[in-house]
């Protein structure tokens, strides 16, 4: 990249940051620069201050050989002191200023993260590309904007403080502002050096600390809390997480080795500077050349400029490490949603009359080179039940998604009353339809929270939660849980209860039964319940559905029976459709599956004989 585009887009770069930094208030801004600049110039003072005191005592004790004004001294003293005070003074309210600013950006970013990572698709969770992009911007925000407040009024103090001490130090001799500006130099290039290997080595590091978050995720939750201890996983993962913190803590100390060698040489040469700067000052002040006080004056403004070297280094540094995080962060940020809305969206149908319909739908995932469905012809009527069956891995799932609109079908077209669903706004079209995924989500709230999730927008007293509790048969268990449907779900809190898995499917269908969409989706809605609570889900399912249209998948086909029509999915492609009496009267792939399974059921198992003794 050239040196012109480089500045344009570090310029591109500073833009976006103080536009992110103007969210909160601009008198705040202006306050902080403001306090920033004073606490500046009340230091300098105290160093001049402290340079006419000993010039004064020296006056006094050359001409007399005692203090004959005293009262000049202490009123010199009290000023200083009284600046030394303002220095504090502004110094905490710059502080309490800068705190509350940053707090107010990094709230902000965590929400522009979060409204990111919401409206991003579907299909950019599903590559590691993501999960390195998000790890980059966390590393990045939300506490670096915070930080790039506080580092940009470090920078500017700092700057404040080096103009005054570079202009009295000048006035003492101009070739000591040389000296100081190489020894400050010199620190300041060992330090960027050092930033840019550090962040370039943090950049290829984002996918090892996800890999070792996710084996402490699994060593320290209760996910996999009783495989671990059953197959004795536990001692395997923690030496995998071992050797991956190792990992990374060796290459970083390697660097951070190379760069403390690298700023002890600096401050040894800024140590030989120092030397010999005041030796030749002292031997000035011997020969009479020049005065006590001057002496005095270096001594301060070489300690204060060393501070103030320091911080302007480091600030610099850090505002180059701040800059190449937040382009992650930016990078981010920028991230646009493929499935966006058209220009003029059309209006959806309400009611719902026909339903929808895929027309020679093929699909393919980004990551993956075979195709999940292959010219699928497939319906689903308002007002219906339809079903899916297939084997794992046959696209069912897929279907769910491309019906949805979390995903466009790669060929063919999907229809909804027969309008092409991408002529409507996709958050408007979801509403349509209610899901209970087969990886159905247990929220970490109370039981009437679990349901209302199903439609957000609903009142958290709505009465129909307790009516979809009934239609998802969960009323009875909910009616045994200690503060019933304000019961806490889960053990992660104070009064919380955990649910068994038969339970949690209940709650789920429950949640999908709660919005009143024209249509409600199950991917293997009983797979956890008991055979006596599938049998009642199912056995007044449509009234259940309450006019609703219905998909259900489930590889239990006595539970799909009743449904309108049916569909076997196999390789991504439909094989057979047709109601359960069509298709067992074809005694075809579904019909054989049926027998398969009916027979499991039917048989009896062989006797046992007894061994003899």
């Amino acid at each position: 990249m050239s040196l012109r585009k480089r500045l344009q887009s570090r310029l591109t770069l500073w833009k976006k940051l103080f536009k992110l930094l103007s969210f909160c208030s601009r008198n705040l801004s202006l306050a902080v620069a403001a306090l920033s600049i004073l606490e500046a110039a009340a230091g300098i003072a105290v160093l001049y201050l402290i340079k006419q005191l000993v010039d004064g005592i020296s006056l006094q004790l050359g001409d007399t050989g005692g203090l004959s004004d005293t009262g000049q001294i202490f009123q010199a003293l009290g000023l200083i002191g009284l600046m030394m005070v303002l220095t504090v003074a502004f110094q905490r309210m710059a502080e309490y200023a800068r705190h509350r600013q940053g707090t107010e950006v990094a709230d902000h970013v965590d929400r522009m993260i979060h409204e990111r990572a919401i409206a991003v698709d579907l299909a950019f969770y599903e590559s590691p590309q993501y999960y390195d992009s998000l790890q980059r911007a966390r590393a990045a925000g939300s506490q670096r904007p915070a930080q790039v407040v506080t580092t940009l009024a470090n920078f500017f103090r700092s700057i404040i403080y080096l103009i005054g001490i570079l202009a009295l130090m000048a006035s003492l001799d101009w070739r000591l502002v040389v000296l100081l500006l190489l020894s400050m130099g010199t620190a300041l290039v060992v330090r960027l050096h050092f930033t840019k290997l550090l962040f370039a080595w943090q950049h290829r590091r984002a996918q090892m600390e996800r890999r070792a978050s996710y084996l402490d995720w699994l060593l320290t939750s209760d996910h996999h809390a009783k495989e671990l201890r059953i197959s004795r996983l536990g001692g395997e993962l923690r030496d995998r997480y071992s050797h991956l913190r190792r990992q990374i803590r060796t290459e970083q100390l390697a660097i951070e080795k190379r760069k403390m060698l690298a700023e002890v040489g600096a401050a040894g040469a800024a140590a030989l500077i120092f030397f010999g700067a005041t030796a030749w000052l002292v031997m000035r002040v011997i020969d009479g050349s020049v005065g006590l006080g001057d002496l005095v004056l270096f001594l301060l403004l070489f300690r204060r400029a060393e501070t103030s070297g320091r911080e302007f280094v480091n600030s610099l540094s850090a505002l180059y490490d701040h800059q190449l995080f937040l382009t992650q962060l930016f990078s981010f940020l920028e991230v646009k949603a493929q499935l966006a809305p058209p220009a003029a969206p059309r209006a959806l149908p309400s009611p719902v009359r026909e339903g929808l319909r895929f027309h020679n739908v093929s699909f393919r995932y980004p990551s993956n080179e075979a195709s999940a469905l292959s010219d699928v012809d497939f319906e689903l009527p308002a007002g219906q039940v339809t079903a899916i069956v297939g084997e794992n891995g046959s696209g069912k799932t897929s279907l769910i998604k491309l019906l949805c609109r979390l995903y466009d079908p790669g060929q063919g077209r999907i229809t909804l009353d027969g309008i092409d669903i991408r002529e409507f706004d996709p958050v408007s079209y979801r509403k349509l339809f209610s899901v209970i995924f087969q990886d159905y989500a247990c929220y970490a709230e109370t039981v009437s929270e679990n349901i209302r999730f199903g439609n957000i927008e609903a009142a958290h007293d709505d009465p129909r939660i307790q009516h979809a509790a009934g239609l998802g048969g969960a009323t009875d268990f909910i009616a045994d849980l200690p503060q019933g449907f304000q019961t806490p779900l889960t053990r992660l809190f104070d009064d919380g209860r955990e649910l068994s898995l038969g339970q949690w499917q209940r709650v789920a269908l429950s949640r999908a039964f709660f919005p009143q969409s024209p249509f409600i989706i199950m991917d293997e809605p009983t797979s956890a319940v008991d055979p006596r609570a599938e049998a009642e889900l199912f056995e007044n399912f449509r009234a259940r559905l309450e006019g609703r249209g219905a998909l259900i998948i489930s590889h239990r086909l006595s539970t799909i029976r009743m449904a309108d029509r049916i569909y076997m999915l196999e390789k991504g492609r439909i094989l057979e459709s047709g109601s359960h009496d069509e298709l067992m009267a074809k005694e075809g792939n579904y019909a054989n599956l049926f027998s398969r399974q009916a027979r499991s059921f039917l048989s009896q198992p062989p006797a046992m004989k007894t061994p003899p003794i």
